[in-house]
């Protein structure tokens, strides 16, 4: 197994290749090495056939890519899938199981805050509310993952072939509100049968208290401040659940994602690459429209030289 610090040199070397490697890995979990050597031939262009061998065998070299057991295909290394997953935003729709897991999981680790109140025991408070943090950044992680899978979704449908039934088209739009968002926003309700809300209310709250029985009791201002970032990311976690679950059903219920055509094609592919890529690294300076403004000119004769002309013509007027 190679080091992270050379892995991690081999993946800034060779990340072009990488990057245009990650989103294929949806329709192709291994590459034969024909089809590596041609994807490399269109991320470098300027490398001629052996170079192009001679990058591949680093990147087998360098473990970025392996080779599959009892075979000859290669496939990407399973961390660095997941890393530049998450930076290009090529994620994969999780489990709505997993997530309503991990909300459970919230209640548990509040009740141990709870009992190590009541006890005064304060290694319990602080491995509760490190369980809590650690279920917080999880949560919303998988939320915003989940978000941008659901935004591609919509997005790969709308840039989908104009010609192709509309059941076909949105098969996977259809089955991620099935699977996912139905589930998650069920999970969300307000009402009684909703555990996200309420249980981050209870972890808030108990937060909250042990914040202020901390003061009471004189503790470490270092301790007293981590338990109320605590507290304030239970919070910040509320709001993203709200927006998420607004944001991924608005995008799949809207009807004019139903509105299909060459032009929404291109704007709905060229949209999608512009929230992974950012605008900058999407369109050059060159592709950019331009506007000028232009200024016109205008001359007009002073007031001294009207008065003149006025005298001039009705003297010749008078000669006449």
């Amino acid at each position: 197994m190679p080091s992270p610090r050379s892995l991690t040199l081999a993946l800034y070397t060779h990340w072009e290749i990488i990057e245009a490697l990650v989103p294929l890995t949806r329709d192709f979990p291994a590459f034969d090495p024909e089809h590596a050597m041609a994807i490399i031939a269109r991320a470098s262009p300027t490398l001629d056939v052996a170079q192009s061998e001679d990058t591949l065998r680093q990147l087998v070299n360098s473990d970025l890519l392996r080779v599959v057991p009892r075979g000859s295909a290669l496939e990407l290394h399973p961390q660095v899938l997941e890393f530049v997953r998450g930076l290009t935003r090529e994620h994969e729709l999780g489990l709505s199981q997993v997530l309503r897991a991990r909300v459970d999981a919230i209640r548990e680790a509040t009740a141990q805050l709870a009992d190590a109140l009541v006890l005064g025991r304060a290694d319990g408070m602080r491995s509760a509310a490190s369980k809590l943090a650690e279920l917080f950044r999880q949560i919303s992680q998988q939320l915003d993952q989940d978000r941008h899978a659901i935004l591609e979704l919509a997005e790969r449908a709308k840039a989908a072939d104009a010609n192709l039934p509309l059941v076909r088209r949105y098969a996977d739009v259809l089955e991620a509100f099935d699977s996912y968002i139905e589930p998650m926003a069920q999970m969300m309700d307000s009402g009684p049968e909703g555990t996200f809300y309420r249980f981050l209310e209870q972890a808030e709250q108990t937060l909250d208290h042990a914040v202020e029985t901390l003061e009471v009791r004189g503790a470490l201002y270092t301790q007293r401040l981590a338990m109320r970032h605590v507290a304030f990311r239970a919070k910040e976690l509320r709001r993203l659940g709200r927006e998420v679950l607004k944001q991924c059903s608005d995008t799949l219920l809207r009807e004019e994602l139903r509105q299909h055509n060459a032009l929404s094609s291109a704007i709905s592919h060229l949209l999608g690459q512009i929230r992974k890529r950012g605008l900058k690294r999407t369109l050059r300076n060159g592709d950019l429209p331009l506007w000028q403004r232009g200024f016109p000119r205008r001359v007009s004769v002073g007031g001294d030289f009207l008065s003149v002309f006025c005298v001039v013509n009705i003297g010749l007027s008078e000669v006449s």
